[in-house]
């Protein structure tokens, strides 16, 4: 194949936007003109639309050395470094041409440096007037936290330059850091729409990662807003949307960490191993290595956190806020050294006291001085940044309660959360675990746990009930039949029940265990008071139907019930009913058959069981009882 027809094959490709086939007709080819400025630069043209900014890079710095005159190889290395995150190597060319776009290139790698100070000198140099100038300011402001200030001056340069998806992601986001979440989504949504009008329209065969980028950034950002605002469905639905709009192939980066968080809670241990194949990616979003350490403590793997943040602390330094970074250091701590934690989490604490007070007293001077409608939103927007304010303390709060829950020293861990009553008696986090500290103190305080919980349900309608804790749904439960009310715990039970039964029917969920873990509770309560007719009733009840409730984790609780039954009933302490018998040795005789594939492991055994043998153990032992 002689050069012409490379030539012509090659502008074709790049014609149909075919850029991947491109380069490899070049790099089969290259080794006959190896220091052909034209195919060089080919190359390089590909490379960056390919979205290959490395490569680029470097075939514009081979061209620079070929023609060193050249301001234009300089400008076209400066762009794909700065793609590539090359900040370094953007200044070191930038800093010698003067030239318009050279400064927005340079303002650009300060900009990606959080050099924001440089970046604003760099661009008071600039045309004032040119769209790209002003929109690089007001991403400083942006960067400087001043959301409502760059909102305004984004819709101004939506005004002059058109409704183009950039502007109006922008706009979103600023809306969303502002807490506004229903106006982010309002334009978050208009620009899906825009996009999807136009991915109607002819475009190139690899026209859906470029031309669509923006929708895959709101789509993103809808997820996110979804998610805070605990519309956890929603946000499954945008992320599987997302990622099958893109063939769940070459996702990039953001998608793969969003698509872990909304689904974490389905497979943990697949979403903690996306997440530490991110964080070896040459680029990843800042947020994941905070997520993975955060994820590391919350499924008890404090040794993985500890590692990963130290092999980590230069990069945490710079990417993690020294608020998060401070706590995420505490709470590794409170694992090993839980006495050495304790002041460090006090400092913290008292850090956030003050702020949550004095952004309090706003919010009570707003609503003193309120009179128009301009003023009211001053106070919404004041009590936006109290409640974001008071997400980040409550984790610090919980972590100070925990070290005396692990002690078992539940009066303390309560006196703890008594003492931010004022701050956090509204948060749904406080009350839960204030109504566990009053369960776990058992006696008169069980009682007292009561208006707890059920402050957390009785805000929730049927269609949201799923989503309160289940361990918060059972404690509820027992404590009203503790209390005598056994009428109110069945009626929470029931409903339950039905709002299980009809999000399964209609596809809602996949597995829902609230009933199984909430009679599983109950039902271990009247078993250890020695109630065992009623207690093996429940325990049987939270395994139907065995197909979907018979785990490893179900069975370890089952089979101590049976077994402290087994161990009364042969020292002659209690009796129960044919009735019962017959109901415990159906109910064995049913995990016998499906629990063969389920293993538990048993201690003081070589290698694990299967909850089959084991259940069919237990089985023979009332069998042998009994008779």
């Amino acid at each position: 194949m002689n050069g012409s027809s490379i030539t012509a094959q090659v502008y074709g490709c790049i014609r149909n936007g075919d850029y991947s086939r491109a380069i490899d007709i070049f790099e089969s080819k290259l080794g006959n003109f190896p220091r052909s400025r034209p195919a060089l630069s080919l190359l390089a043209y590909c490379c960056y639309h390919n979205e290959e900014y490395a490569r680029a890079a470097e075939f514009y710095e081979e061209l620079m050395a070929l023609c060193p005159e050249s301001e234009e190889y300089r400008t076209y290395y400066a762009q794909s470094s700065v793609k590539a995150g090359s900040w370094l190597d953007t200044t070191r060319v930038t800093s010698s041409v003067q030239s318009q776009r050279m400064r927005l290139l340079q303002a650009q790698a300060e900009l990606g440096q959080d050099n924001l100070q440089s970046c604003r000198s760099t661009l008071s140099q600039c045309l004032e007037d040119d769209p790209e100038t002003i929109i690089a300011m007001v991403t400083v402001d942006f960067k400087e936290g001043h959301f409502a200030k760059a909102a305004e001056k984004y819709k101004i340069a939506r005004q002059v330059m058109g409704n183009n998806p950039p502007l109006s992601y922008y706009i979103a986001l600023c809306h969303y850091r502002m807490g506004e979440n229903d106006k982010a989504l309002e334009m978050v949504d208009s620009i899906i729409l825009l996009v999807g009008t136009k991915r109607n329209e002819p475009r190139d065969v690899n026209g859906y990662e470029r031309s669509n980028y923006f929708a895959v950034e709101a789509l993103n950002l809808k997820a996110a807003i979804c998610y805070d605002m605990k519309m956890y469905d929603s946000a499954k639905d945008i992320m599987r949307e997302l990622c099958d709009l893109q063939n769940n192939e070459n996702l990039d980066n953001i998608t793969i960490h969003n698509d872990v968080l909304v689904n974490i809670d389905d497979d943990p241990a697949l979403g903690i191993e996306r997440l530490k194949l991110l964080l070896a990616e040459d680029s990843f979003p800042p947020e994941v290595l905070g997520n993975l350490i955060t994820l590391y403590l919350s499924h008890g793997k404090d040794d993985l956190a500890n590692e990963t943040l130290e092999a980590n602390k230069q990069l945490a330094r710079e990417i993690i806020s020294p608020e998060l970074l401070s706590y995420l250091e505490a709470a590794i701590m409170t694992s090993s050294y839980p006495n050495e934690a304790i002041p460090m989490l006090e400092k913290i604490a008292s850090e956030y006291t003050p702020k949550l007070k004095e952004q309090m007293k706003k919010i009570t001077d707003a609503v003193t001085a309120s009179r128009n409608e301009q003023e009211s939103s001053l106070i919404l927007s004041a009590t936006k940044e109290y409640d974001a304010l008071l997400d980040n303390y409550m984790p610090i709060l919980m972590l100070q309660a925990r070290i005396f829950w692990d002690k078992k020293e539940y009066a303390v861990a309560e006196q703890i959360l008594e003492n931010s009553v004022e701050l956090c008696k509204y948060h749904e986090k406080w009350r839960l675990n204030m109504g566990h500290v009053m369960f776990a103190q058992e006696g008169e305080k069980i009682k007292e746990s009561i208006p707890y919980y059920e402050l957390i349900i009785e805000k929730e309608k049927d269609a949201a009930l799923l989503d309160v804790p289940s361990v918060a749904l059972a404690n509820l439960c027992v404590a009203f039949i503790v209390e005598n009310q056994s009428k109110t715990a069945s009626a929470i039970m029931e409903r339950v029940k039905k709002e299980e039964e009809r999000q399964m029917k209609s596809g809602g969920r996949e597995q829902l265990y609230h009933s199984c873990i909430i009679n599983l509770v109950i039902g271990t309560l009247y078993c250890a008071k020695q109630n065992f007719e009623i207690g093996i009733e429940r325990i049987i009840e939270c395994l139907k139907p065995i197909e979907k409730n018979l785990c490893s984790d179900t069975w370890f609780y089952t089979k101590r019930c049976f077994l402290a039954l087994a161990a009364k009933l042969s020292k002659l302490m209690c009796v129960i009913n044919d009735t019962t018998l017959r109901e415990i040795l159906n109910i064995l005789h049913d995990i016998e058959t499906k629990g063969k594939n389920i293993m538990t492991d048993v201690e003081g055994c070589e290698g694990p069981m299967s909850v089959s043998s084991e259940a069919q153990q237990i089985k023979e032992i009332f069998i042998k009882i009994c008779t």
